[in-house]
């Protein structure tokens, strides 16, 4: 089937506010075509744009506000870019990336489709006072950074609503990367904490997550619990629990979910929505890849169990 121009337009705009028509009507003005695929997620300290089958074209950019990481998916994009009075040309491969500083104005060119991830990340992303100031880099290869614009631009590429908790975690510790090695950071600056969480931090925490279970959780307002900063919370965290807060955070929701399909009291739909899974396919194909059965294959396990009696 085919879709139109308009419709397409209409389809992509029907799911996102504020940045993706932002960036749509900055396509039009510069009388660049509409791209096949386009998903926004923000979340707090960053948003996360990612772009499939965006066509040919050029289009200049205002210095933001925030600094731009973009990262090529492409298996070879020709890309021109001039920024600060100098102009690179490159075929860049797919994982390379750039690094934009905020405040500073670009223009950018390419010559065939583009697929890419674009990770905004803002100055103040620590929520701890200190302001994160990037250096200016063009085509380079981080292979951690790597790893992570590609779990971004997967949970993007899903036919669900990313989840928060998850993104937000990936972009703090893209955050973190770049502090560490793509920043103007001092040598004291990027002391990392060594630490963990207090007991009674940790129990905030904890009793906050099995209470708000089948809530969007996020990490800002896990951090805000434990009264600590987003770059020392998570970090802390994982010392603390031994996994990081996002996989405490499913380990909880899943094993929820096996205690209410033991129970077989509630439907599919009701475990995945008080378990915090935005629909029953999202809890169901989640359920499957860690667990290793279908939750109906788990109940029904359960189900065919002999019962124990007292004098058995």
């Amino acid at each position: 089937m085919k879709i139109g121009m308009k419709d397409m337009k209409e389809e992509i705009q029907h799911h996102a506010p504020g940045h993706r028509d932002h960036w749509l009507s900055l396509l039009d003005k510069c009388s660049v075509g509409l791209p096949k695929s386009l998903r926004v997620v923000e979340v707090p300290g960053g948003l996360v744009q990612a772009t499939v089958g965006e066509p040919s074209g050029r289009i200049a950019l205002e210095g933001m506000p925030a600094h731009v990481l973009m990262f090529n998916i492409s298996p070879v994009q020709r890309l021109r870019q001039t920024r600060q009075g100098h102009s690179f040309v490159s075929d860049m491969l797919s994982g390379e990336m750039t690094l934009l500083p905020r405040g500073v104005p670009s223009q950018w060119s390419w010559n065939s489709s583009c697929d890419r991830l674009d990770v905004i990340i803002s100055p103040d992303v620590f929520s701890d006072g200190d302001t994160l100031e990037v250096v200016d880099r063009y085509a380079f290869r981080d292979a951690e950074m790597e790893v992570i614009c590609r779990r971004l631009y997967y949970e993007l590429s899903l036919h669900r609503p990313a989840e928060a908790l998850y993104c937000q975690s990936l972009v703090m510790k893209l955050a973190e990367i770049v502090l560490l090695r793509h920043s103007t950071a001092s040598a004291p600056t990027r002391i990392l904490p060594s630490g963990g969480l207090s007991r009674n931090q940790a129990r905030r925490v904890l009793e906050y997550i099995e209470s708000n279970i089948s809530r969007d959780l996020t990490l800002s307002k896990l951090s805000e619990i434990a009264n600590l900063s987003l770059y020392h919370f998570a970090r802390m965290f994982k010392q603390t629990v031994g996994v990081a807060p996002y996989r405490y955070v499913l380990e909880r929701r899943l094993e929820r979910a096996k205690m209410m399909l033991r129970s077989a009291k509630a439907s599919l739909v009701e475990i995945s929505l008080s378990t915090g899974f935005d629909s029953q396919s999202h809890f169901t194909s989640t359920f499957r890849r860690r667990v290793g059965a279908t939750p109906t294959e788990f109940q029904g396990f359960y189900s065919k169990r002999p019962s124990r009696t007292l004098n058995g």
